[in-house]
């Protein structure tokens, strides 16, 4: 499933968000998780679709129905499972991405989700 962006500080904030959930990787490698989890091959292709803006931004999740909006938090699931290759012990980190890829407020990163990070597969 494919976001589309209006444009790339909510990108920018959550690959910070994922830089500090996973100190050990560097910031590129948080962009190009991001890019994934956003449903695009790279950062660059993220960067030049979104620039162009030849697709209206994707709904956010307020504005989806109930079915669509379990839909997407399933489909999320497995992104992030898959791209960040956590196992399915990391319920509560997996969450906090979630709302980190989705939310438009900020999303606090409680000490006890860094120390989650380390229990990647």
């Amino acid at each position: 499933m494919r976001f589309y962006l209006t444009g790339l500080a909510r990108p920018k904030k959550v690959a910070q968000h994922l830089s500090a959930l996973f100190p050990t990787n560097k910031l590129s490698s948080s962009q190009e998780w991001t890019a994934k989890l956003y449903g695009y091959r790279d950062w660059h292709e993220m960067a030049e679709i979104t620039k162009n803006g030849g697709h209206p931004p994707s709904k956010l999740d307020e504005y989806l129905s109930e079915e669509e909006q379990t839909a997407r938090r399933i489909d999320q699931d497995k992104i992030i499972h898959k791209v960040l290759n956590l196992s399915e012990a990391n319920a509560e980190l997996v969450a906090l991405i979630r709302r980190i890829l989705t939310s438009r407020t900020p999303v606090p990163l409680p000490d006890k989700a860094k120390s989650a990070s380390s229990k990647r597969k």
